[in-house]
């Protein structure tokens, strides 16, 4: 995943928005004061993609304040140790009561997101690479919103995640889950995201397309409302059983 990490901001253009030469204004932005909310199976608490301070030797800025933190990170005593990149962290019973990461789906969502700008050595038979890496916006900050159990992903911590990113003010998410797909105008899921967008938060979803054939994207990739971002070489799906 790291190299996606890498690629992605190229293929996408965003380098012409952190330099600022794509923006229509000057200087530009590599994500600076944005709350990112990820849905998904948690984050790793230490890896570098999610220290306080990036490879690039950026400094993140609390958007909530310094010191204050949201979910597991404002337990006290803390029992998930969170800092000014990594802002906030929540789980639910069904989901393990601790928000880190067993799977690694979480961590590489948020990484290929808002993933610090790292350098990651890389071993090879016979040389070693030093690649820096980095996710699409580097200098914002992260929330973790762990939905999974060690077997599935229901809906309904979907929607109760959903109700504490409005509540936490979050202005963008990413749900990288999939399922079979469904009416969306009668998902109570779909439109729990539909109530996000409607409180002013950018979400995007993966489609789940498993082709070749067409018309494989599932939900809640099919909703007009939400971004949705297929893969174009091959299966990319993560259901809601894992």
């Amino acid at each position: 995943w790291s190299m996606i990490c890498w690629s992605g901001p190229a293929r996408i253009g965003a380098p012409s928005l952190w330099d600022g030469s794509q923006t229509g204004t000057p200087g530009g932005t590599m994500g600076e004061g944005i709350i990112v909310g990820i849905i998904d199976t948690g984050i790793n608490i230490d890896h570098p993609s999610f220290a306080a301070v990036g490879g690039d030797g950026y400094t993140h800025v609390n958007p909530l304040g310094a010191g204050n933190y949201l979910g597991a990170c404002a337990a006290q005593p803390a029992t998930f140790v969170c800092n000014d990149k990594l802002i906030g962290a929540y789980s639910w019973p069904e989901s393990g009561d601790n928000p880190e990461d067993n799977w690694g789906h979480g961590s590489n969502v948020a990484a290929i997101a808002a993933g610090n700008v790292i350098t990651l050595p890389y071993a090879a038979p016979t040389l070693t690479l030093t690649p820096t890496l980095s996710g699409v916006a580097p200098h914002a900050t992260l929330i973790a919103y762990d939905v999974c159990s060690a077997t599935t992903c229901p809906d309904y911590l979907g929607i109760l995640a959903i109700e504490q990113a409005i509540l936490d003010g979050a202005d963008v998410l990413n749900y990288s889950i999939g399922g079979t797909a469904v009416d969306p105008w009668n998902d109570p899921l779909a439109l729990a995201f539909l109530a996000a967008r409607e409180a002013g938060i950018f979400v995007a979803t993966a489609a789940g397309n498993n082709g070749p054939n067409p018309g494989t994207i599932n939900s809640p990739g099919n909703v007009p409302w939400m971004t949705t971002a297929g893969n174009a070489t091959g299966p990319a799906r993560f259901d809601n059983t894992l």
